[in-house]
This record gives structure tokens, C-alpha cells and sequence, in this order.
């Protein structure tokens, strides 16, 4: 499974497009800023299966949640875009949280530099900004799952 992991479009729907193109995901992740980009997306190519949570410059998105927990096979994942959690100062507390949901996955955007973090039974990625030209893809399979950092 190809996994498409964005955050932090900012508007760039048509940058988002063509990564979408390049990588023909089977699942999409959206870490918020701006998550009608990704609810935007849906609608373009609703081949693949999408999971969309608002970041804080979401001002007008009142479908999204803050935060969600998804299995992606035996992964336990926790989306946030990461504002509430502090993450310009810290990954301590979004990491917590992590734990607290049982979650081994932790994928969040909000500083806009692409992170790939594991401690203790816990990974941590940011994918970065796509606004930025940075995204992320997970390549799962039953025995692993990879985490690549990747620019358009």
C-alpha cells in the first residue's frame, strides 16, 4: 500500500495535484493547512481513500476534527496537525498523546520541516510543507512499512 502523507498546502491545490499524479497513492493523509485542499482533492481523484483533520489557518472547515486515530494494517496512527500540541517547541507532548491512544504512528505538520523521528516504540513524521514543495509517503506492506521524505 502507497501511502500519500501532505500537510500545509497553504492553496497550492494545483502543486498538490500533480504530486498526487506523480505518486498514484492508494490512501491520502492530510495534516491540515489547508484541509479543503485535501477535501478539494477528494473530489478530483476519488480513487483513493482520504483522512483529513484541520490545522489552526482551517478557519472555515467545521467537518474536520482536530485530531483522529486510523489503522493502516497493524498500525496504530494518531493524525494532528500538531498546533494544539506545541510542536514549534516540543515533540514531547504530541508524542504523549500518541502513547496515551495507543498509537506506534504519530504523523502531524505545523512547522513546515519534514521530521522522521522514532523512539521507543513510537515514530514520529512530519511530512513537511507542501507548500514548501515537501511531502511524505508510507510504502506499507505486511512486514514493514517505509517512511520517505520526498520534494516535488
Amino acid at each position: 500500500m502507497k501511502i500519500l502523507v501532505i500537510s500545509d498546502s497553504h492553496g497550492r491545490l494545483e502543486r498538490l495535484i500533480s504530486i498526487y499524479e506523480k505518486e498514484q497513492p492508494d490512501v491520502v493523509i492530510c495534516a491540515g493547512d489547508h484541509s479543503e485542499d485535501g477535501e478539494n482533492l477528494s473530489f478530483i481523484h476519488p480513487e483513493a481513500k482520504y483522512y483529513i483533520v484541520k490545522g489552526n489557518c482551517d478557519f472555515y472547515d467545521i467537518k474536520s476534527e482536530d485530531e483522529m486515530v486510523i489503522e493502516l494494517g497493524e498500525h496504530r496512527v494518531l493524525l494532528a496537525h500538531g498546533h494544539h500540541y506545541g510542536v514549534k517547541q516540543t515533540y514531547g507532548i504530541i508524542e504523549a498523546r500518541g502513547r496515551e491512544l495507543g498509537c506506534d504512528i504519530v504523523i502531524f505538520g505545523h512547522t513546515h520541516r519534514q521530521e522522521l523521528i522514532e523512539k521507543d516504540g513510537i515514530t514520529l513524521f512530519n511530512p513537511g510543507a507542501v507548500l514548501s514543495n515537501q511531502y511524505g509517503i508510507l510504502k506499507m506492506d505486511k512486514e514493514k512499512i517505509d517512511f520517505l521524505q520526498k520534494r516535488s
